[in-house]
């Protein structure tokens, strides 16, 4: 018997090294049922770097390359505003540049408004001419809805065709007078370079299923720079002089080619469903000649040029011929116009549909529909909408949540980091007091791409931790991120307190939930994502402006018990204990832009205390526009004496103590044990 055990420990440990030996080539991607997103195997220690952005030619707004027959030149771009600059002429035109080479191209309007939500009336028509025969190529009317955020820039896109060489473009901004606005460029991305982006995005997502090893700088959403997040995870990185030798290095893994249809560009989402059977590389017919030639020599396994006349034919067939075989579990959106890279990688890797389709298009609505009725509870929407509100409305309607992160460059990397997440424990609160208590947070930790680069960015501004905020993060990054949840932990003072971003483990409206079976289900798996995350408030989105339901509210309190406290999008709408044990706070300020909407919302909302009990005020701004932790510091050294700035956690605390509830209830095992059938 001791020479047999012996033996087994001496052919465990062969058995052991053997896998050690073999994981790196037959790793897969893991998906439990029991996890929103799945896992990929461990990234490799030193990851091929490269750059992946387009090549474009930009002309400033205020440049001498364009002419304006409205408006006014204003630091950094071309200014009209209401009342002031004549209504119904261009803003912007020119530059009459003969260099744009033939074929397709995507013409680019950097612009920002200062209001995306007073209505939805047209602000600029963006159009693409060709000023050698006088013929308009492509145009678009933009409105204020379409502007994601205010008082920031935004990249509205229009692809066209140039029928020829060494003829001349014109860019042009036709101005409305409806809405102040502002351009500070124009630009066309050239089509080569546009055809390498969904090339390696693909080639990264063929290559990192079985083991990251590619990781990409593309420079999106404010991004935080090519290094950091190795640096950050304690990764090595080498850089190739030329990003094409990474074909060359990995062609053993490599199939082929599907070619899309550049006459039909969503065929770019369906190549994206069909690589990852195929191991094939997402091709534009321009760089065909070279993928084909040596050294690749790769064949094409699929053609899809002339074979779709619509959109909605692209999305038909993948509906009847694809969906059929794909895990239910995902959808994603991509505008295949804009996102070329980016998270095309992860849907690459992962085989999921991708479309694009919008819920205020009749017949897209309708076959969008048909997918989401098709998903079963605890199900998610990745990457984005054409328009937030319909789109995210439409999800909630279904039970599904959206997860931000269209934008986001390497998560099949990051889902492969190690799930061990160690949380810190949480500073004693601050003694309950007849004092004006106020709460900062900052938005948007909902969404994976902001976590990934611009709140990388912000986390190492000089002031963070000098006063207490609240940093919203998305519960799902357990999945998706957790080498990122982990870092911002482990790197986190005393007053940055981690919290949960809209609605919970996703993004959604929880008063348009279907029925209270499947509201159950989101709040027991945002406990439980939570409890694990370390989070102990949400900030609860009903629209960017609605309140919480009393079922919503009563439904958390009955279901996760380690809460704290949620937060309300209606402004000023002051305290709701649900279920006699947890407290909703509305918000001060909703989506503060700058320290001085901070400073009058904290004013307004303290307007009438007498300084006989504690009043409690919760104050949220959003990142777009440059709120960091200096900002928060600046509105707290602003405030007298009988303000008390305190982490969200406190004051949900301290709102508990001023109303007999119990100060900081146990983080234990979710009480509610949930029907998983939708």
């Amino acid at each position: 018997m001791k020479s047999l055990t012996s033996l087994l420990k001496r052919t465990g440990c062969l058995l052991f090294l053997f896998q050690l030996i073999m994981i790196p080539s037959m790793a897969q991607i893991s998906w439990p049922p029991s996890q929103l997103l799945p896992s990929f195997p461990a990234p490799a220690q030193t990851q091929d770097l490269i750059t992946l952005r387009e090549t474009s030619t930009r002309w400033e707004g205020e440049g001498p390359l364009l002419g304006h027959k409205t408006g006014r030149l204003e630091s950094d771009g071309w200014l009209c505003q209401t009342g002031i600059d004549a209504p119904n002429d261009h803003m912007i035109y020119g530059p009459y540049d003969a260099s744009i080479p033939a074929g397709p191209n995507v013409a680019e309007f950097r612009m920002k408004v200062d209001n995306n939500t007073a209505n939805n009336d047209p602000v600029v028509d963006i159009d693409v001419r060709n000023a050698t025969t006088g013929q308009v190529l492509a145009s678009q009317t933009i409105t204020r809805l379409q502007f994601p955020i205010a008082a920031d820039y935004v990249n509205f896109t229009l692809p066209f065709t140039m029928p020829a060489d060494n003829q001349s473009i014109e860019l042009r901004v036709y101005w409305r007078g409806t809405s102040y606005t502002k351009v500070d460029w124009v630009a066309v991305q050239q089509n080569a370079s546009s055809a390498e982006m969904y090339l390696f995005a693909s080639l990264k997502g063929i290559v990192n299923r079985t083991k990251p090893r590619i990781f990409s700088y593309e420079g999106d959403a404010f991004a935080e720079g090519p290094y950091t997040w190795l640096q950050s995870l304690g990764l090595n990185y080498t850089e190739p002089a030329d990003k094409w030798s990474l074909i060359t290095k990995y062609r053993n893994e490599l199939s082929g080619l599907i070619v899309y249809d550049p006459a039909q560009i969503h065929t770019v989402n369906l190549a994206t469903v069909m690589a990852k059977s195929r191991k094939a590389l997402i091709a534009s017919p321009l760089l065909l000649a070279r993928l084909t030639a040596a050294p690749y020599n790769l064949p094409v396994l699929v053609d899809l040029r002339g074979q779709y006349t619509s959109k909605l034919q692209v999305y038909q067939t993948l509906f009847n011929t694809y969906w059929p075989t794909i895990d239910h579990r995902l959808l994603i959106g991509l505008n295949p116009d804009a996102h070329k890279a980016a998270l095309r990688e992860y849907a690459t890797a992962l085989g999921a549909a991708v479309v694009w389709l919008d819920p205020n298009v009749a017949a897209e609505s309708t076959l969008l529909n048909s997918f989401l009725s098709s998903m079963p509870a605890g199900s998610n929407f990745m990457g984005w909408w054409p328009e937030e509100q319909p789109g995210v409305q439409r999800t909630s309607q279904y039970g599904i949540t959206t997860i931000a992160s269209d934008w986001c460059s390497n998560l099949t990397m990051h889902s492969g980091t190690p799930r061990t997440v160690t949380l810190k424990a949480v500073p004693p609160k601050p003694i309950l007091q007849n004092k004006l208590y106020v709460a900062f947070i900052l938005s948007d930790g909902d969404n994976l791409q902001y976590i990934e680069h611009l709140m990388r960015k912000l986390w190492n501004n000089p002031d963070r931790g000098s006063v207490p905020m609240g940093w919203t993060l998305s519960p799902a990054m357990l999945d998706a991120m957790p080498g990122a949840l982990n870092y911002y932990w482990q790197t986190a003072t005393d007053n940055d307190n981690l919290i949960s971003g809209p609605s919970g483990y996703g993004y959604t409206y929880p008063n348009s939930w279907p029925n209270q079976n499947l509201l159950n289900l989101f709040a027991a798996k945002t406990e439980d994502y939570n409890r694990r995350a370390g989070f102990r408030v949400i900030t609860i989105w009903n629209t960017i402006t609605g309140g919480i339901n009393q079922n919503v509210g009563q439904t958390f309190a009955n279901i996760a018990p380690s809460l704290l406290g949620l937060t309300a999008q209606n402004t000023g709408g002051g305290l709701t204990i649900y279920n006699n044990s947890l407290p909703g706070m509305a918000l001060s300020c909703n989506y503060c832009t700058s320290e001085q909407a901070m400073k009058d919302h904290i004013a307004s909302a303290a307007t009438g205390w007498n300084g006989t009990s504690p009043r409690f005020i919760i104050i949220q701004a959003q990142p777009w526009t440059d709120i960091k932790p200096t900002n928060f510091k600046n509105v707290a050294n602003s405030l007298n004496s009988d303000y008390i700035v305190v982490r969200p956690d406190h004051i949900f605390q301290l709102i508990r103590e001023a109303n007999g509830l119990q100060v900081n209830p146990p983080v234990n095992a979710c009480r509610f044990n949930p029907v998983t059938k939708k």
